[in-house]
């Protein structure tokens, strides 16, 4: 499928300017974004591009200068592939991540437990992001505490579904359930599970909360848009086991620290730990027995 890449530059600069942004034109169709700072890089299928909409959005803010450019479906994944260059977290007991096609990278890396394999296509969700990296750290963490082996995860708007697949080489319960509400997000998350020999051991469902079952969960990780967080927590509460479940959130800012956390104590979840990385934040909470 052909996309529209919209360059926009922000000048000054903002971060929050630049979330309203992303937010905004999610809400006519764009649907993946990269920040070069000051630039926001905007896609949108070909087909539903209207400059006219975009101009509305961009003056609101006092934006004038974009750029747009035609992208070719076969240079699309070329694109993402250029920039994802393999990563390691946390060496020796850590994890890595490449692309397909990557494998000459890997001899001269540090040791590290589980190896990824992951094709960016239309998600994002491959560890270079800050909300990604801090959620896969944390897996991590869990997994050295013995937090994760025979436990049921749910990664709930999965992309690419690199926390699945991670929790799943974890030997979290079989399967390991992913859900996104988009169809693409979905196929992508299916092939990297089959890409990392694991098909069997991630079960991936096109739905929203609604698919979350009830009291079933030990773990719960949720990297999304912070206003979705909130709309579901109570969903998401539900979904933990009543005996300590832990929830995973990312996908914010700093200053959304305190609705996401109020809207957790509503549900009885106490906060057990927090980690920033360039402003952006995650949460570990914890189900209360009380």
């Amino acid at each position: 499928m052909n996309h529209i890449a919209v360059s926009i530059t922000i000048e000054p600069f903002c971060k929050e300017t630049e979330e309203i942004l992303t937010a905004e034109l999610s809400e006519i169709g764009y649907e993946g974004f990269l920040s070069e700072t000051p630039v926001l890089k905007a896609y949108i299928e070909a087909m539903q591009f209207r400059e006219s909409h975009l101009k509305i959005i961009l003056n609101t803010y006092g934006i004038h200068t974009y750029s747009k450019e035609f992208v070719a479906e076969r240079n699309w994944n070329a694109d993402w592939e250029s920039r994802f260059d393999p990563i390691v977290i946390k060496a020796g007991k850590g994890c890595s991540v490449r692309a397909p096609g990557k494998e000459a990278m890997v001899p001269v890396w540090p040791p590290v437990k589980w190896r990824l394999v992951i094709e960016p296509a239309l998600s994002f969700g491959t560890g270079h992001h800050p909300t990604t990296y801090m959620m896969m750290e944390t897996l991590l963490e869990m997994e050295q505490d013995g937090l994760i082996e025979n436990k049921q995860v749910l990664d709930f708007g999965c992309g690419t579904g690199v926390l699945a697949i991670l929790a799943a080489k974890m030997d979290a319960a079989r399967p390991v359930h992913a859900v996104d509400n988009d169809r693409r997000s979905v196929q992508s998350c299916r092939e990297n599970a089959r890409r990392n020999r694991i098909a069997h051991k991630v079960a991936v469902q096109l739905g929203d909360a609604s698919l979350i079952q009830f009291g079933k969960y030990g773990l719960i990780m949720a990297n999304i848009q912070r206003n979705i967080l909130i709309d579901e927590m109570d969903t998401l509460a539900r979904g933990l086991r009543p005996d300590t479940g832990h929830l995973l959130l990312s996908g914010f800012y700093v200053h959304d620290i305190l609705p996401i956390t109020e809207a957790a104590k509503r549900n009885n979840l106490v906060l057990s730990s927090q980690k920033e990385k360039e402003d952006w934040v995650l949460l570990h909470f914890i189900k209360s027995t009380d």
